[in-house]
Formats: C-alpha cells, structure tokens, sequence
C-alpha cells in the first residue's frame, strides 16, 4: 500500500492512502446506520410499551369506551359533575334541547342504573332487576320539539372493575334493544366515545353515547321526536 512521508521538525508523518481512507469512512458509515436503527427500535418498542399500559385488560366494547387522559373529564378541579349543556347534546339544532325537571307525563319508566337504557319505554328489554354496585349517580333531562327526549347520566362506581362491568352489561342491553354501532361526531372521537342507534318499537331512533374513564361512566341518550301518546 503506497504511504506519503513527510518529516515536520523530525517527526515522521504517515497517511494512509486513498483506498484505505475510504474503508474507513465506510466502515464509520455503517456503524452510524446500526446505531441509528438501534435507537429508533428503541423508541418503537417504548412507544408500543405505552400503549400497552393505556387498553384496559377487558373486552373490546370497554377498550372503545375508556379515555386515555389523565384528569378526569367529568369532574371540575373544584369538585363539580360536568354535565352536558342543552346545545352540546346532538341534534339540538332539530330538536332544540332545554332542560327539563322531569319526563313528560306518560312518557314512560326512567332509569339512573345501568345497564337501563331507552327513555320513554323505547328498550323495555333493559328494565330487568340487575345487580347494583356501590355508585353514586348524576341525571340530567332534556326535553326537545316534537316530543323529543334526551338525557345524561354520570356513574361513579366504587371500582374500576364495577365500571367495566356496567358498561359490558350497557352494550347486552342496547344490542337486546335493536342497537349497532353507529358513527360518532368529531367531538365524541375526540372524547373517545363509542355510539350506538338503531330504531326502536315506536320507530323512532335512539341514539347512545358511552364514555368511560376509570371508574366513571357518561351516557348520554337521544330520543327522537315523533310519536306520542
């Protein structure tokens, strides 16, 4: 292999020639891509590692329901239930949602409890006696046009465990009453909400919004308008 010599103040220089120069820098190359890759194994694995921690160690139908933030989203810092506003509620601009302080004379049972589900009677199947564990409950009535009805419900359970349960007894009780998986608005994605709709007896439409976070559960039913009396 050829070699320059130079002689500065009597020390003796060698450099390496060209071809060795480049074996070098490839050399230097691959090692750079072998670390790269490495860390970024590194992150793909991290990441799938968080994930895991965020599904719930249950069934589909809870995994769709649970929220991945860390606060609660229905409880203020100060302590208070946030309930739905009359204009959040979906289809407030065809039914025109005001608050109510109690279903409509005739309109049917009404419920807090889950699995319970389909205001003025619209899913009877739900309204069997069902096992209640330790819960504190929050209702709030919506009346609308055209003899619409809506309501919000907040569970706090006692247990996590109690939580998942409820919402899987929910889904048996919307399934009973004719119910499919229906698409969410963008807001509800973002919530990480599932939905339920379909036509119940009356052949109005009942729509259901579920939402769980720990050891909390939301639903909110939409009763459309039409049929009474």
């Amino acid at each position: 292999m050829a070699e320059v010599e130079d002689l500065i103040e009597d020390v003796a220089i060698r450099l390496p020639g060209a071809e060795d120069i480049r074996a070098r820098g490839q050399r230097r190359r691959t090692r750079a891509r072998a670390v790269r890759g490495g860390a970024a194994g590194a992150l793909v694995l991290a990441a799938a590692g968080a994930w895991g921690l965020l599904l719930p160690a249950d069934g589909p139908e809870a995994r769709q329901t649970v929220t991945t933030t860390t606060a609660n989203p229905f409880r203020t810092a100060d302590g208070e239930v946030v309930m739905r506003r009359a204009d959040e509620l979906p289809g407030y601009a065809t039914w025109h949602w005001k608050e109510a302080a109690s279903l409509p004379g005739g309109a049917g049972p009404r419920s807090d409890a889950l699995p319970q589900v389909g205001l003025d009677g619209a899913c009877p199947a739900s309204f069997v006696p069902a096992d209640e564990p330790g819960q504190q409950r929050y209702s709030l009535l919506y009346a609308g046009s055209g003899h619409a009805l809506a309501q919000h419900r907040i569970i706090e359970y006692e247990a996590i465990t109690s939580a998942r349960s409820q919402v899987t007894a929910l889904r048996g009780a919307m399934e009973r009453c004719g119910l499919h998986s229906a698409s969410p608005t963008a807001r509800e994605r973002e919530e990480g909400s599932t939905v339920w709709s379909g036509t119940v007896d009356d052949g109005r439409t009942l729509r259901v919004t579920v939402r769980r976070w720990k050891s909390w559960v939301s639903v909110e039913e939409v009763l459309h308008g039409t049929p009474a009396g």
